[in-house]
């Protein structure tokens, strides 16, 4: 169902997001009234207004095409649409790739088609969107939804991961990342439980194994402060082969290093990880500041940040 809601935009945005459609697609089900939520919008627009320029309208077009990707870890591809006295704007955001768009007169015999064909792909996404996501519960009046992933662990059956909700999302056109969590969640994987998963798009093949990194990490003993991964997979992205969705599954959930508010404070995790991993810590320094081994392995490693340089020491211990 499409509805004119310049003046009741979405709520229940990841990133808290005020922005406001025009045009908002969503099914009958879905839609309290003229409300509805961001991650029950299957499509988002604009309608031409004459105190904007042409550019700044598909701007602003484009801009829902971001939101919606970011607020729908279900989708690989958001659709939206630009609408003037002139023509039609098919807009089509590709996770990871970016914007792709046509633009059709009102006269031409081709819209017809088109537009059928833009609707179909609403009611049935296909190829459009992720099938590990198997069921989604909204709730509009508490401006909140719940997730239930199926995950496949190595040599065992897939598993049903229920009621996680969104926690943040970033770089819907880069390296697309959600994270999803249910502190309450009874799921196990290999008798360790799973609160958290992250999914990431990135190139295919450029990808640290970041399981295998936070696993060298907790060895010989845990590190407190540090996430633990219990599961890894890599799903395949079915509009490109150069992109690929890496999922880890988490026992606890965390932020980025950089996100730590002071420097005392990064200073101390810094330490905790590089006692308990002072050997391995120790011999990928010396590789990475060898001669040999940092024109082998990292050629241009002068140019690198010192908030790089410990990002790198950890793929090295990966590698281990």
């Amino acid at each position: 169902m499409f509805k004119d809601t310049g003046n009741k935009p979405p709520c229940g945005h990841v990133t808290d997001s005020k922005c406001k459609p025009d045009i908002t697609a969503a099914f009958d089900k879905h839609w309290q009234d003229d409300f509805t939520l961001w991650p029950c919008v299957q499509l988002a627009g604009e309608k031409a207004s004459a105190g904007k320029s042409k550019e700044d309208q598909k701007k602003q077009a484009v801009s829902y095409l971001h939101y919606l990707l970011l607020v729908r870890p279900d989708l690989h591809v958001a659709q939206g649409i630009l609408i003037d006295d002139e023509r039609v704007l098919f807009l089509v955001g590709i996770g990871g790739v970016g914007i792709c768009s046509v633009s059709v007169s009102w006269q031409s015999s081709n819209l017809p088609k088109l537009m059928c064909v833009f609707i179909y792909h609403l009611y049935k996404p296909e190829h459009f969107a992720d099938r590990s996501f198997v069921d989604v519960k909204p709730d509009v009046p508490k401006n909140s939804i719940e997730y239930t992933v199926r995950i496949t662990p190595p040599q065992t059956n897939t598993i049903d991961c229920p009621e996680f909700f969104p926690l943040f999302a970033s770089s819907p056109f880069g390296t697309h990342t959600h994270v999803l969590t249910n502190p309450l969640s009874k799921v196990q994987v290999n008798g360790q439980a799973l609160t958290v998963l992250k999914d990431q798009l990135c190139r295919s093949d450029t990808r640290f194994d970041e399981q295998s990194i936070l696993n060298h990490i907790h060895q010989p003993v845990k590190v407190p402060g540090v996430v633990e991964a219990v599961h890894s997979q890599i799903i395949e992205t079915p509009l490109t082969n150069r992109w690929q969705k890496h999922r880890l599954g988490l026992r606890q959930s965390g932020s980025p290093l950089i996100s730590i508010p002071t420097v005392q404070k990064m200073l101390e995790t810094l330490f905790d990880v590089f006692v308990c991993t002072s050997a391995k810590w120790h011999w990928a320094r010396s590789l990475l500041f060898s001669r040999s081994g940092c024109r082998r392995r990292f050629p241009l490693f002068h140019q690198v940040s010192p908030r790089r340089e410990v990002s790198i020491c950890m793929v090295i211990l990966g590698s281990c």
